[in-house]
């Protein structure tokens, strides 16, 4: 017989069924998972448009502000003209991408004039399209951009071509108001306004003229660079001395400058009718006086014929101080240059001229181009050395291979050499020239 045992009490099969049945939970587990990953996601998503419109608004301020320093210092805009220009730059770049997806709540400019800086703060908000489930309706994103034209102190001198062929080949008569003597005149005023501020800011800004001819008018100073030689018409030719014709050394001894009688002597015996003149222009010393040397470029009479290489030394001389030593100035204190190798100091000469260089010694002399043409590049080659910049601009060279082996020669660099077919380019030439010179930069 088998032992009798008695069952253990045992739940209805249903029952026992329900209790391990996961299939409910899995659902509940999977609706959970599912909605926090979507969550995340359009997080994501929301944070990642945000990013987006950060770096948008971003780049569209830093437009804005280098537009509205540049519109107030370069432009002449007022503080108004200024800040609606910025608004209008910071629109047109935020109307594309994810700028469009950005609420813009307050919209501020501030112009500091003295300090040549202005300073952007923008509010705006980017709409969530899924984190509001999670109590985020928007993200804010503040932004600030401040720009300064960033110029230390600057010393330009300029070349200026004042020959005859600046007439329009019309050789009758000096011209004062004929079409490349005034596009000149144009281009050297909008170079002026653009360096030189209205308003002094923090950064001293100076700038000379080095007008020639056959020769350069020196003015009050002729006799501190002749050795007390002094003449009617104030000219000086090249140094007595062509050794250190491409140099800036001081002029004293045999490296002074010639003037008429020097040339009508012996070794030269230039006969007095065939000595050309200078320029009824006399060289200005470095100055920030805006009004001054607006109005000497209106004064400006074009005759003569073209010695190049003087223009250039003499551009030169007017930023070196070699050249006028601290013990012996030749020009005022308030011109004085500053010392190679400051590092707050930039010092840039322009070099002008319509035509291939023809004269030297005071004597017109077409056939050897190209040897002045070499002293005025070795002069050049010297300048460089000193770590001067040198811009050049060719006006109308009608393809005339010399100058423009000259120009290019003379030119810091490729890019720094400008070739102007009419008044229109050479004005834009002198304002590229300008603005390379004067840079804006953005600050934090």
């Amino acid at each position: 017989m088998f032992p009798i045992t008695q069952s253990p009490i045992s739940m209805p099969k249903k029952t026992r069924d329900f209790r391990r049945d996961e299939r409910g939970s899995i659902a509940i587990l999977f609706g959970l998972t599912v909605t926090a990953v979507c969550l995340f996601t359009g997080l994501a998503i929301d944070v990642g448009r945000a990013y987006s419109s950060k770096a948008k608004l971003g780049q569209a301020a830093d437009a804005a502000v280098l537009a509205a320093v540049k519109g107030m210092r370069l432009e002449g805009l007022s503080d108004d003209e200024a800040s609606a220009l910025a608004r209008r730059v910071f629109d047109e770049n935020m109307r594309s991408g994810s700028g469009n997806w950005t609420n813009m709540r307050t919209f501020n400019v501030t112009i500091d004039r003295a300090a040549s800086r202005a300073i952007i703060n923008v509010n705006s908000a980017v709409p969530t399209a899924f984190a509001g489930l999670a109590g985020f309706h928007e993200f804010t994103i503040p932004t600030v951009a401040a720009a300064v034209l960033e110029t230390g102190s600057i010393e330009v001198s300029l070349q200026l071509d004042l020959t005859g062929s600046m007439c329009d080949e019309t050789w009758l008569a000096p011209c004062t108001d004929h079409r490349k003597i005034r596009g000149l005149k144009v281009a050297t005023k909008d170079l002026v306004d653009i360096l030189i501020p209205d308003v002094a800011g923090p950064s001293t800004i100076r700038v000379a003229f080095a007008p020639f001819t056959a020769g350069v008018d020196l003015g009050a100073y002729q006799g501190q660079v002749t050795g007390g030689r002094t003449t009617a018409n104030r000219c000086v030719y090249e140094r007595f001395s062509e050794t250190n014709q491409a140099t800036d050394v001081a002029p004293v001894g045999n490296d002074r400058y010639m003037v008429a009688a020097d040339l009508r002597a012996a070794p030269y015996n230039v006969a007095a009718g065939n000595l050309k003149p200078c320029p009824n222009a006399p060289v200005v010393p470095l100055t920030s006086d805006k009004v001054m040397l607006k109005t000497t470029v209106d004064a400006y009479v074009a005759d003569g014929v073209t010695a190049g290489h003087n223009g250039t030394a003499w551009a030169w001389n007017l930023i070196s101080p070699t050249f006028s030593p601290t013990l012996s100035p030749i020009w005022p204190a308030a011109s004085a240059p500053a010392a190679y190798g400051d590092t707050n100091t930039s010092k840039t000469v322009i070099l002008m001229t319509d035509g291939a260089y023809n004269s030297k010694n005071g004597l017109y002399v077409p056939g050897r181009a190209g040897e002045f043409s070499r002293i005025a590049v070795d002069t050049c080659a010297a300048m460089k050395a000193e770590g001067i910049r040198v811009y050049t601009v060719g006006f109308e060279l009608a393809g005339n291979a010399t100058a423009i082996n000259t120009l290019t020669d003379c030119a810091s660099s490729l890019g720094d050499f400008y070739e102007a077919s009419n008044e229109v380019e050479l004005r834009k030439a002198f304002r590229a020239i300008a603005n390379d010179i004067v840079r804006l930069r953005l600050t934090n």
